[in-house]
C-alpha cells in the first residue's frame, strides 16, 4: 500500500517540487490524493474507492476555502 512520507511535507521548503503549492497543508492534502488513487489502481477495492473520492473532496474544500479566504481579505 502507497503511504505518503509525511515528514517531507512537514519539512520541505514549499518551493520545492514540480508542483507549487501555496500551503503546506494543501501539499499534504495533494499527496494524500496521490497515493489514494495508487492504492485504488492497485487494489480495485470500492473502499479504496471511497478513500480516494473522499481525498479529492477534502482537498477540493481546502482549496476553495483558501480562495474564498484570500479574496475577502482582498475587499
Amino acid at each position: 500500500m502507497v503511504e505518503p512520507n509525511w515528514d517531507y511535507f512537514v519539512h520541505a521548503p514549499l518551493s520545492q517540487g514540480v508542483i507549487r503549492f501555496e500551503t503546506k497543508t494543501e501539499r499534504a492534502l495533494h499527496a494524500k490524493v496521490v497515493a489514494s488513487e495508487a492504492n485504488w489502481l492497485e487494489y480495485q477495492s470500492s473502499e479504496r474507492l471511497i478513500i480516494w473520492f473522499q481525498a479529492r473532496q477534502d482537498l477540493e474544500a481546502f482549496q476553495q476555502g483558501f480562495r474564498i479566504n484570500r479574496t475577502n481579505k482582498r475587499i
